[in-house]
């Protein structure tokens, strides 16, 4: 029996934001409507979402599978495969090998926190690797990563770990969300997103896991890193007439320079081009502007995404 968007939403795992963009940009399926226009998802419009979201997980572009059978989208997700996460011996990333049975986030996390204490990034590099492949860009995301850098970041606090632990990780995950997903490719005139910390913010993992999600769902990012003037943050976007900025605050928290940089920041965008605000930090700054100011607060990465969502309309 056809069911919702709300329904067809909770059972294919995506959210109504990105099935709407799916159905409009990429003519992914056409479900049905009533006499009042309401979205209707037969069974076989909800096992192909199902589909479409393994594969856009694990590295394919909504652009290059959208409208292919589903007896096509099955087989492709049968061929979805993972590598080792803790080989004895290097294996190249090409090298691709399947492996059961399947590991639990968790499990990626205590492989990726051992390979840090080894100082191995190699193999916190294969860890990462599998995670993507086997949970996808924005499974490993909300899943791996981000409770990984808590954990890190926990353990160096009570002494566990070592600040050069600490920054192996860093630095082994921040190659990898600079790397474009194998095999993926950038929609014609995707929205752009300009992406950056603002002057004094030195941590740039956030900014870097909002600029691979805004990949992930289809945006054109300009990645311009940590600590710059607003100034140069708002030319950039203004020249590549961006559709979106957004800002990664982290630390420190409730800095009157920082709350200032954001307004003026707003102040310098036009009108029109969204500003997105998250982190750690960006609750307290969100208590000290003015409500009615233009900016679009985002508290987590489930929110980070529809957020992006919504912006791409």
């Amino acid at each position: 029996m056809p069911c919702p968007i709300q329904l067809a939403s909770k059972l294919s795992g995506l959210s109504q934001h990105v099935i709407r963009i799916w159905e409009r940009r990429y003519s992914a399926l056409s479900p049905s409507r009533t006499c009042t226009n309401r979205r209707m998802y037969c069974e076989e419009a909800v096992k192909r979402l199902k589909l479409l979201k393994i594969l856009t997980e694990n590295g394919h572009r909504i652009g290059g599978v959208a409208r292919l059978g589903t007896a096509e989208l099955e087989a492709l997700v049968k061929g979805v495969q993972v590598i080792p996460a803790d080989p004895t011996t290097p294996m190249p990333a090409d090298d691709l090998v399947k492996q059961t049975p399947l590991m639990e986030p968790e499990q990626f996390i205590e492989a990726a926190i051992a390979a840090s204490k080894r100082y191995d990034c190699e193999g916190l590099r294969r860890v990462l690797l599998q995670a993507r492949l086997q949970l996808g860009q924005r499974g490993m995301l909300h899943q791996v990563i981000c409770p990984l850098l808590i954990q890190i970041g926990n353990n160096w606090r009570i002494g566990q770990l070592r600040a050069s632990h600490e920054h192996i990780t860093t630095a082994v995950i921040r190659e990898m969300l600079l790397t474009p997903v194998p095999g993926s490719q950038i929609p014609v005139h995707a929205p752009e997103l300009v992406v950056a910390t603002p002057s004094g913010e030195l941590h740039e993992l956030g900014a870097l896991i909002v600029a691979a999600s805004a990949r992930d769902l289809g945006w054109y990012v300009t990645y311009l890193g940590p600590n710059l003037p607003v100034e140069e943050i708002a030319a950039c976007a203004i020249a590549r007439q961006a559709t979106a900025v957004a800002l990664s605050v982290v630390f420190p928290e409730k800095c009157p320079v920082i709350l200032e940089k954001l307004a003026r920041m707003r102040n310098l965008l036009p009108p029109s081009m969204r500003l997105i605000v998250g982190g750690r930090a960006a609750e307290g700054y969100r208590e000290n502007l003015p409500s009615d100011m233009a900016i679009q607060w985002v508290s987590c990465l489930h929110g980070l995404d529809e957020a992006l969502c919504k912006n791409q309309r």
